[in-house]
């Protein structure tokens, strides 16, 4: 279940960065889609008309007065345009040698177009028209649309995030609690304790601390299950888990073992502190009310924990110390002794 909440993370991850890398991808793509379709069609009408205005200047001034076409100026004015499709265009005849002769329309504005049609005296260039037009419309409508893009964006990401990413982030934490805790009690269950138990112990030995673990349970609780049902039985191992959870140390650890057992693992504690903790939670559960008409009782084994012991190796001392508990009469706290260990 760990391997699977970590892999809906990463789910998680790669689908909140596939949503911003595609609203990002848009908002610059599709602008300047616009923008290069834009400046092509423009082009392809300057073209036109720089094509049509320099063959009516060859028919209509060169032809007619070619050694002196370019000294009158005035012909020249019905032939060129100011506009073409409602946007300003500037023509502007220049000679072959780049000086200008004469231009109708203001100068665009950057960022700018151009087109050129060259100008033949019987087969011989003597100069070219040039047809130019501001960019800064269409640029100006690119850059509107980018911002909306952005916007758009940034709610497409947002909605994402607060509704189908949240409910994945919920669908994770959810998992991820379930791999850790048991279902029943809510406690944590055994599948992580070993992490935090060698971090206790690290802790412990890094400054000189003692470090005892607590395992307890249910005293003939399969007669519980028997007698009273199931479900009855569920009761009375939530209700301990609630006893001692509330009893307990809040540096310590609660766990449920496994089926009516259950660990402490208590920090900067020795066998002493751990016996004294360990029977105040018998005398807690002797005395409580668990609803089924009769006393619910448990028994515990204490053991201290040795530097670089394993978690399994102090469990087991703490096991033989519970069974030596069950074997003197059940209800009562035993100690780990020094055979547990050699054994």
């Amino acid at each position: 279940m760990t391997s699977f909440a970590t892999a809906s993370r990463h789910i998680a991850n790669l689908l909140r960065w596939g949503v911003v890398v595609i609203a990002l991808t848009l908002t610059i793509l599709i602008p300047v889609m616009h923008f290069n379709l834009e400046r092509h069609f423009i082009a392809g009408i300057l073209a036109t008309l720089s094509e049509y205005s320099a063959k009516q200047i060859m028919e209509k001034v060169i032809a007619r007065n070619p050694t002196l076409w370019s000294y009158e100026d005035p012909r020249f004015v019905g032939l060129l345009r100011r506009e073409a499709l409602g946007r300003q265009v500037r023509q502007a005849v220049y000679k072959q040698d780049g000086t200008l002769l004469i231009a109708l329309g203001r100068h665009p504005d950057p960022p700018t177009i151009k087109e050129r049609a060259p100008l033949f005296d019987a087969g011989v260039p003597v100069g070219y028209l040039e047809t130019s037009a501001s960019l800064e419309p269409t640029l100006r409508i690119s850059l509107t649309i980018a911002l909306f893009m952005a916007l758009g964006g940034s709610i497409a990401i947002l909605l994402f995030d607060v509704f189908p990413l949240r409910q994945l982030r919920r669908a994770e934490s959810r998992i991820h609690y379930l791999a850790e805790h048991d279902p029943l009690t809510g406690l944590l269950n055994r599948y992580v304790v070993e992490p935090r138990f060698e971090q206790e112990m690290h802790r412990a030995e890094r400054y000189g601390l003692q470090l005892s673990l607590i395992l307890f349970d249910i005293d003939h609780f399969k007669r519980i299950n028997d007698c009273f049902g199931h479900t009855k039985g569920d009761a009375v191992l939530r209700q301990l888990s609630l006893l001692a959870e509330r009893h307990i140390r809040s540096s310590d650890t609660l766990v449920r073992w496994g089926g009516e057992e259950f660990l402490v693992i208590s920090t900067h504690t020795d066998l002493t502190m751990a016996r004294e903790q360990a029977e105040k939670l018998r005398r807690i559960v002797e005395r409580a009310d668990f609803g089924i008409g009769q006393k619910v009782t448990i028994s515990l084994g204490v053991s201290t924990c040795e530097p670089r012991s394993s978690l399994q190796t102090c469990v087991d001392r703490a096991d033989a110390a519970l069974y030596r508990a069950k074997c003197e009469g059940h209800n009562r706290c035993a100690l780990a002794l020094p055979e547990d260990c050699e054994q």
